[in-house]
């Protein structure tokens, strides 16, 4: 382990990591001061930069830290922080950018452009930059989009329309996805040891990058607070009982939802898929969690804690009422299942299960008319409360009289 103040992280890590991932704005005195060691680690102790030795505290600050408006995306691969970048918004003193390359040419360009648009309230300029990424994390390219993706929520929050940085000379390619273009040839430029390129790029098309095929949800209004967690198969997001604060949305992968009768069995509520919400009611109720959600293969989550989606209700009551619906529906739902469960025969909680999975199914695409859901006869049999076996001869008879066809993973209704 290694001591770096009050706290203790691993000395090392590997690509695959043991628990899940996450991405935070850093609003905590910890994860501010965790942006700032990274920095002093990546730059100077990692790549060598500055000579490659320990400046004095071991964290690289400048001034544009103490601007309003500073905000630092800092990554963790459980408690150890991985990686991290930080979002300025443009002040009287400027964005760090302006630092290393004269912008003015571009702003004024982009800023006639603004106007002839149509657009009445100034544009805004946002910066981000002092990217930091530990090497055994480096080859992660779904981390570090998720960074950026994170970096676009906020600065669509604090209304950004343009962006100007800098970028180490290696990473104009992925610049270059995110919607920037490079505004001149690359240059060396000795106060961050290395060749640089300066780089322009509009919100519009940042922000169709990060969120243009983000699955919709009832949190579609809050987006511009989201954060991002990874997990592995079979790492739990959270347990039955644990104390909540965050919802969640499925960018990619599948979760399955589970809870414990009173005999002590595991029941599956439900198996869930990209762009499907759980975990919601904690945004309002701070109760404990009435089930486990567990990832079923490698997954990509959408966050969002209680205290911004409060801060964000208050200032606009409106955008919780696609919620209140989901809510809704959701609770219709696990009173359904619970009558079943409590008094319907084994043959009729296997038909209300099968219903239930093809209410959530998806049409295939290259199938008019078929619908497929995800699970085969174990998912079945565990909403069901049935044993296994039971499931896969209910899905066989189904199978012989044309209503659906299934495998292990899935279960395709054609009937």
């Amino acid at each position: 382990m290694r001591d770096r103040g009050s706290r203790l992280y691993p000395a090392s890590a590997t690509q695959e990591s043991a628990m899940p991932i996450d991405l935070k704005v850093a609003r905590t005195e910890r994860q501010v001061d965790d942006a700032l060691w990274l920095r002093h680690q990546v730059y100077v102790i990692d790549d060598g930069k500055f000579g490659g030795q320990p400046l004095p505290g071991e964290r690289i600050v400048d001034r544009f830290d103490a601007f309003p408006g500073v905000r630092n995306v800092v990554v963790y691969d459980g408690q150890e922080p991985i990686a991290t970048m930080r979002i300025n918004l443009e002040n009287e003193l400027g964005l760090p950018a302006a630092e290393h390359f004269d912008f003015s040419a571009y702003r004024a360009r982009a800023e006639a452009e603004w106007v002839a648009e149509g657009h009445t309230r100034k544009a805004l300029f946002a910066s981000c930059g002092m990217l930091a990424v530990r090497p055994p994390w480096r080859n992660r390219r779904d981390v570090l989009r998720a960074m950026f993706k994170v970096a676009a929520g906020v600065t669509m929050h604090a209304g950004a329309t343009h962006f100007t940085v800098v970028v180490n000379h290696e990473t104009v390619s992925m610049y270059r996805r995110l919607g920037f273009v490079p505004l001149a040839e690359r240059f060396w430029d000795p106060a961050v040891q290395n060749d640089i390129v300066p780089l322009g790029g509009t919100s519009r098309g940042f922000f169709e990058w990060a969120f243009g095929d983000l699955p919709s949800t009832a949190l579609d209004t809050f987006r511009d607070s989201f954060e991002r967690q990874f997990l592995r198969a079979g790492e739990s997001v959270f347990h039955e009982g644990d104390s909540g604060s965050h919802a969640y949305i499925i960018n990619s992968g599948e979760i399955r939802i589970s809870r414990h009768s009173p005999e002590g069995d595991e029941l599956t509520l439900a198996h869930l898929g990209r762009g499907e919400l759980f975990g919601e009611l904690a945004l309002m109720d701070p109760a404990p969690r009435s089930a486990t959600a567990t990832a079923e293969t490698h997954c990509e989550l959408i966050t969002l804690d209680r205290a911004s989606f409060l801060a964000q209700l208050e200032a606009d009551p409106v955008r919780v009422r696609e919620l209140f619906s989901l809510m809704c529906r959701r609770i219709r739902s696990l009173d359904d299942l619970a009558t079943q469960l409590a008094f319907a025969n084994a043959d009729e909680r296997l038909e209300f299960a099968l219903r239930k999975l093809r209410f959530r199914g998806v049409e295939d695409a290259e199938a008019e008319g078929v619908m497929v859901a995800r699970g085969g006869p174990e998912t079945l049999a565990r909403i069901a409360a049935v044993p296994e076996e039971a499931a896969l001869a209910f899905l066989n008879d189904c199978r012989e009289r044309g209503l659906l066809d299934f495998n292990s993973r899935e279960i395709r209704f054609t009937g």
